[in-house]
């Protein structure tokens, strides 16, 4: 046993050098000193790093779920679209085209100055409805000759609404395709509520405004889209209920036979300026509207389109204004504050306080006739892979660019946002040092600065002990 291990001292790799055999200096003193001193403050740099965290990004083709659907995000006001006829719809690259979405829509009246009214609530849009009917065309071939259908005038207008306790009024246009097929069906049932309900009655009267001829007045009732029917009690459109105002106006068939019943049914309300009748709609009472909600959309370029839409209704198009101001636009789902911090902490740039609405509060003015308003918009798809998935998860935050500008059409004026989806997906993850690149590193600092020290040391040692020896060759 004692010989065993007498053989393994042969293969000692740090043989010891007798200690009367090593002479101690001051320069190595320093030098140890030094490395020391080098060794630590590397090894607390080296600790740091492999207690922190690193990132790495790679450019992938867009892995998102087949058929996943993005969420988009808005909150825009627009000063001189009635939320009457202001509608959201969407299409895409696909032939997908919905229409007035409602569901996920919410509409609050604003003025023109962009302020919500304090009075009324947001407008809640159902379901998509049906175009009003109609009477057949030739139905009534022979007009009927009443003084009370000769449209109103701004001079006669607040006399004649003052002097009927309810007064329903046909805003039209004439060269509007519905006004037209409406104009006989009104003069006819004009003729029979008028009989059935005399001057000597006069509860209830039926007239109209032609709007070409009296901008200002149709404007004044914020009228956008022809034919507008509106109910007036005691000279004014609008009732006072439970501390709201409430405007009136008739959104059902029109029909002879339909518009008769309708008068019928608003004469028990006569003198009651405070009886809100059941099937009136709620009428504008503000000439703006502002849009709030999100839509959901297919992975395909598309467009979400702003304008002013109705079923039975035509629009002037010089008179639409689609000002409007972004208040946000963003896409995907807004991060917690948690995945805030980590989304700013792992960003391969950083994020700006634009990162997710490049179009926050910016306001954009129609400054002509029959202006549309366009925004494209690239959106880029970053997935943040933290290290700790399973507890915090990943996010996929979704940015882009946008470009805007207006121009003039000959249709109906919008305001459109065609967005675009890159197929490539950035992709961030989250690493850390692997223990045992720790450990090498921390020995070949400590290796390497005791070797680097030594050899300075040896070079120092004979360099004086040359220098040393010239001296004395000198002396002798």
């Amino acid at each position: 046993m004692v010989r065993l291990f007498s053989r393994l001292k042969a293969i000692d790799f740090f043989k010891k050098i007798p200690s009367d055999l090593t002479e101690a200096t001051l320069t190595g003193a320093w030098l140890s000193i030094v490395a020391a001193v080098l060794m630590i403050l590397l090894f607390v740099a080296e600790l740091s790093a492999f207690l922190s965290t690193t990132t790495s990004s790679q450019l992938v083709v867009d892995r998102s779920p087949q058929n996943e659907l993005l969420k988009l995000n808005f909150n825009i006001s627009f000063p001189a679209l009635s939320c009457e006829f202001a509608t959201v719809d969407v299409s895409d690259s696909l032939g997908t085209k919905r229409m007035n979405l409602t569901k996920t829509v919410r509409k609050v009246p604003i003025t023109l100055d962009m302020e919500r009214q304090h009075q009324g609530a947001a407008v809640e849009d159902t379901a998509h409805k049906v175009g009003p009917k109609y009477d057949a065309e030739g139905h009534f071939d022979e007009e009927p000759d009443i003084d009370i259908t000769v449209p109103l005038s701004h001079e006669n207008f607040e006399a004649t609404l003052a002097r009927y306790p309810i007064a329903v009024i046909n805003f039209y246009a004439p060269w509007c395709h519905w006004c037209q097929r409406l104009e006989p069906t009104w003069e006819a049932a004009t003729k029979e509520v008028h009989d059935k309900y005399p001057e000597w009655d006069g509860r209830v009267r039926f007239a109209k405004v032609d709007c070409t001829a009296e901008v200002d007045l149709c404007r004044q009732h914020f009228i956008q889209g022809f034919p507008s029917i509106r109910v007036f009690r005691k000279g004014h459109d609008d009732i006072y209920i439970g501390g709201m105002h409430e405007h009136e106006a008739y959104m059902g068939d029109r029909t002879k036979d339909a518009l008769v019943a309708f008068a019928d049914s608003l004469v028990p309300s006569a003198g009651q300026p405070h009886r809100k009748l059941a099937g009136l709609s709620a009428a504008p009472k503000t000439p703006g509207c502002n849009l709030a909600g999100f839509v959901m959309v297919k992975k395909v370029p598309g467009t979400v389109h702003f304008v002013a839409r109705s079923e039975g209704h035509s629009f002037d198009h010089t008179w639409m204004n689609m000002t409007h101001m972004i208040h946000s636009f963003h896409v995907g789902t807004r991060p917690s504050p948690r995945k805030y911090q980590q989304l700013k902490r792992l960003h391969p740039a950083g994020l700006t306080a634009d990162w997710a609405d490049k179009l926050h509060d910016q306001l954009f003015v129609s400054e002509h006739t029959q202006s549309t308003h366009e925004h494209y918009l690239q959106v880029v798809l970053t997935t943040i892979e933290p290290r700790h998935s399973r507890h915090t998860g990943n996010y996929d935050a979704y940015e882009y660019t946008a470009h805007s500008h207006s121009y003039q059409s000959d249709s109906i004026p919008s305001a459109r946002f065609t967005y675009d989806l890159s197929p490539i997906q950035i992709l961030v993850h989250e690493t850390s040092k692997p223990w045992y690149q720790f450990l090498t590193t921390s020995c070949a600092i400590i290796g390497g600065v005791f070797t680097v020290a030594g050899i300075l040391d040896a070079l120092l040692y004979q360099s004086f002990k040359v220098v040393k020896k010239l001296n004395l060759g000198k002396q002798g």
